[in-house]
């Protein structure tokens, strides 16, 4: 490879990948009969500018594009009216056919609306395949599924779905009460992964080889569903890229601290009274709430009181004791992932301690300050001088880099499954912009549109990395890929 891209890959497992290589003639006959029996299937199949597929709701009409076919804005569950903060209610019923040709989004949705659709993309022909469920980024505060054809993957004959969840304080109230328990965003991912049980049969796709696959937010989701007691065979594999649940930007420990503040700035007097501050939540207008600036995220839930408990207890220990799901992983990231703006970081700030991990527990402030000042001296050699690179690698390390690597360590060590660990450097000259390069390896697998030759051919060993990794899991041969 280029010194434009290394790509190193690490198994983190003691098991033995086994494969089993067919003879060269048994490989022939195989090919010869499945060749003849495509050109037979092709001389029966009627490519129909749209198609219709019955779910557990009613019909959904999708349309062919170049690529296969697409439904959109397929309702997989709604979100609760007059509960806005709970999970899920069931997804809605229909007579006649539903178009499935609506662009939806969650990002400042009203209740009124249900965002809580799954876009389905299918190749134009095959059944029983594989099944990739992506979860896109965005900080759990913003961003939706994709709702365009991924064209590379459907070439090779995988069943591609996205899907929308609910997102800032609608996704991530947590106040300990039944009716915000807590990460009802993470609770409408569950109920897309059960509709995509039920239904992904009809679509072509096959229930029990489905991959999920997240970039940063998405990627720390996928982390806590591994971990919780509700998921249990809803995938079979994940692929993990730029994010952690060990991340200092995933969990919330001070979730009523973080609900007052944000209440407050709405004139809220009261204190902290949890059942006080729910009923504020509750009467607060939808665009009240889609002008909150302040960060909800996910949090460790009362599950001694609530039967749908999602995360109980702290993922990392979970993770520890080996309690999370025993599946096939791959874990990526690169050396440039952090979507935070650093051209904005041009002069130092006064006060250091603000920028250390907010799940760190210190003594004292005084020992607080003690480790700021060996960061701050340790990244910054306390000059402002390449001020913006230095930040960039602080913040990858402290929010990509370390966490990735300590999670996959972690699953490695209790994992009955492998673990492949992977890092793309990217190589440029000039100010580093990381909203610019490298974003996350999803765009360069997801289109084939790139008119660079050099990320191109980096795009045709992703794709394939991903692909032989979505269809063989652990049987996954890391030569094979150049």
């Amino acid at each position: 490879m280029s010194d434009v891209s290394k790509t190193l890959i690490f198994t983190l497992t003691a098991c033995r990948v086994r494969t089993t290589v067919a003879s060269q003639t048994t490989a022939m006959l195989m090919w010869l009969v499945l060749g003849v029996a495509a050109v037979c299937a092709r001389r029966h199949v009627d490519t129909s500018p749209h198609r219709d597929v019955v779910t557990t709701q009613g019909t959904v009409r999708g349309y062919l594009s170049p690529d296969g076919y697409a439904y959109l804005g397929v309702p997989y569950a709604r979100p609760p009216t007059r509960d806005r903060f709970k999970a899920p209610d069931p997804p809605p019923r229909w007579d006649g056919i539903f178009e499935a040709t609506h662009r939806v989004s969650c990002h400042h949705a009203t209740t009124g609306a249900n965002c809580l659709v799954v876009n389905v993309f299918t190749p134009e022909h095959g059944t029983s395949l594989p099944v990739l469920v992506y979860i896109h980024a965005g900080g759990f505060q913003t961003g939706r599924g994709p709702h365009y054809p991924p064209s590379r993957i459907l070439h090779k004959g995988i069943v591609v779905v996205t899907l929308n969840y609910r997102l800032g304080v609608r996704g991530f109230l947590c106040l300990g009460l039944p009716q915000a328990s807590g990460n009802a965003g993470l609770k409408d991912q569950v109920a897309a992964l059960y509709w995509i049980q039920r239904n992904i049969a009809n679509f072509g796709g096959n229930p029990h080889d489905v991959t999920v696959y997240g970039t940063e937010a998405g990627a720390a989701s996928i982390q806590i569903l591994l971990v919780s007691d509700i998921t249990e065979g809803l995938f079979q594999k994940v692929i993990m890229e730029s994010g952690s649940v060990l991340s200092p930007s995933t969990l919330t420990y001070n979730p009523i601290s973080k609900a007052l503040d944000a209440a407050r700035k709405f004139g809220y007097e009261d204190n902290e009274d949890r059942v006080k501050l729910l009923k504020f939540y509750q009467k607060i207008s939808e665009k009240e709430l889609s002008s909150l600036t302040e960060i909800f995220l996910p949090c460790v839930e009362n599950g001694s009181y609530y039967s749908n408990t999602l995360l109980e207890d702290d993922p990392k220990s979970l993770i520890m004791q080996g309690k999370f799901r025993q599946v096939p992983m791959l874990i990526t990231y690169t050396n440039s992932d952090d979507s935070i703006n650093v051209d904005t970081f041009n002069t130092f700030p006064d006060n250091f301690d603000q920028l250390l991990p907010n799940n760190l527990n210190f003594e004292s402030n005084k020992i607080r300050h003690r480790v700021a000042e060996l960061v701050k001296e340790f990244y910054f050699e306390n000059n402002n001088q390449n001020l913006v690179q230095k930040f960039l690698k602080y913040s990858n390390d402290l929010f990509i880099g370390y966490p990735v690597v300590k999670s996959a360590l972690l699953h490695g060590l209790k994992n009955t499954h492998p673990v492949f660990l992977m890092r793309l450097d990217n190589n440029h000259g000039g100010r580093e912009n990381t909203s610019k390069h490298f974003q996350n390896i999803f765009d360069y697998i997801y289109n084939k549109n790139n008119n660079k030759l050099e990320k191109e051919r980096i795009a045709n060993m992703l794709l394939k990395l991903w692909t032989n990794f979505i269809k063989l899991g652990s049987k996954l041969m890391i030569s094979n890929i150049q």
